[in-house]
């Protein structure tokens, strides 16, 4: 196994912020109200839908820690304060706790190593593979958490999306037999008894746009409107209440903060500098960008690098990269792949596509009376210079130290998943008229060092 050791950003990070409790926790780590009442919903059983959040998916990974500490778990948990029973998750077991691997932080900077390390955790819930592709673990019964990693509004309605030729988180969740099953149909099937929902979807209709530089293109707006209508008419049937949550301006979150054009440019002249002494300062990189007139121009302020790119970034200089025909990245006969920035054109994309299905998933929940929880404000608190102060601990979008988003930049720790717990019930308390104690999410673990 071959440690990682992420060198391009300086690291300043205290263990007190790093190492948070581990596990989840029961009511009494609740922040008590008075008087508890479910207002309006009937919480008796309560099911989540939607994407990786929904899942617990942690660090890189889906394995068995990071379900446990799911915002959908975490919210059952205050649910039973109101009535609410059982919560059903298909978690992996004991002995495959690892799940489908993840990342783990195996050491903090010191003296002697000023770099951290991280480390891939093997998968231990593999049966197989194929093409290349594993096949999990399968999870076949009666099931309250519906999330699925890396599923779109768009593929919803999509027959075979669950078969071993398409999504593996899905596949495990569906009987075998039933490749063509839809998971529109999977939700109908496991929403027997249930009383109240949450909604979690979207995301990746946008964040695979982000992530990948702007190369994987946006759901269709006409293909996610008419998918979500028919989600939600499921949903809602027989008058069940529920709970939708926006989709976050994913660009506040470490994939897109942590390396910046400025440490890539320091890094790239003090390259040219060693090389040939006294050359002239280079001023910006040469990337690929589409939506910009005539494609191809000059880093400038708004551009964000990726988390996932830093080996890209590695070999910018390099003739023996790109097309070959010049220094990679800093020619424009041979710029940086497209993939590897979303360029400011493609951040501008990104928010007002963002915007377009929030409105389009705000009017939904209006028209059904559901609860709409806005992301925006605990994004620009998390974003703030202080960070959201929570029982006198802060906790910020930060990388690592700021305790809320896990190794891979864009999924949520266990505090993080707290935090959002937190905003769905104050959206539940204030269109159900519901008075539920929120979680205390100093009591939930951040970013463990794990030796």
């Amino acid at each position: 196994m071959q440690s990682k050791q992420y060198s391009i950003y300086r690291w300043s990070i205290l263990v007190s912020l790093l190492v948070g409790t581990a596990g989840c926790f029961n009511n009494e780590e609740a922040q008590r109200v008075d008087p508890i009442s479910p207002g309006t919903a009937d919480f008796t059983r309560y099911v989540a839908v939607g994407n990786s959040l929904t899942a617990g998916f942690m660090d890189g990974g889906l394995y068995r820690d990071g379900q446990l500490n799911s915002y959908p778990y975490i919210l059952s948990q205050q649910f039973r304060l109101v009535g609410g029973r059982g919560f059903i998750q298909p978690l992996f077991s004991t002995d495959q706790a690892n799940g489908t691997g993840y990342l783990k932080l195996t050491s903090l900077p010191t003296a002697t190593n000023p770099l951290p390390t991280i480390v891939p955790v093997a998968p231990q819930a593999v049966r197989g593979l194929l093409n290349n592709r594993p096949l999990y673990t399968k999870f076949t019964g009666t099931n309250n958490n519906l999330g699925v990693p890396g599923i779109r509004m768009g593929d919803i309605q999509t027959p075979g999306y669950g078969s071993p030729q398409g999504n593996p988180y899905f596949e495990r969740l569906l009987p075998d037999g039933t490749p063509l099953r839809t998971y529109l149909q999977y939700v109908s099937d496991n929403l027997t008894g249930a009383t109240f929902f949450s909604c979690f979807m979207g995301n990746n209709d946008a964040l695979g746009y982000a992530t990948s530089g702007g190369v994987v293109p946006f759901t269709p707006t006409p293909l996610f409107t008419t998918n979500y209508n028919a989600l939600l008419d499921v949903l809602t049937a027989s008058g069940r209440k529920g709970v939708v949550i926006g989709i976050p301006k994913v660009t506040t979150a470490p994939f897109f903060q942590v390396v910046t054009l400025a440490q890539v440019l320091a890094g790239v002249n003090a390259a040219v500098q060693k090389a040939n002494p006294g050359a002239p300062a280079i001023p910006a990189l040469v990337i690929e960008s589409p939506l910009a007139t005539g494609g191809i121009r000059a880093t400038k302020a708004g551009d964000l690098l990726l988390l996932s790119q830093q080996a890209d970034y590695a070999t910018i200089g390099s003739t023996a990269v790109g097309t070959k025909k010049g220094p990679y990245g800093l020619s424009a006969l041979n710029p940086l792949s497209n993939a590897s920035v979303l360029d400011a054109e493609e951040v501008a994309a990104l928010s007002a596509k963002i915007d377009e299905y929030n409105a389009i998933l705000k009017a939904q929940a209006d028209s059904r009376t559901l609860a709409y929880v806005d992301l925006t404000a605990l994004n620009t608190q998390l974003s703030a210079t202080g960070g959201y102060v929570q029982n006198g601990l802060a906790f910020s979008s930060n990388y690592v130290s700021g305790g809320v988003f896990g190794l891979d930049g864009i999924h949520f720790t266990a505090a993080g998943y707290a935090l959002l717990a937190n905003e769905i019930l104050k959206s539940i308390g204030t269109t159900y008229k519901a008075s539920i104690p929120a979680v205390d999410p100093t009591r939930y673990r951040k970013v463990l060092v794990q030796p």
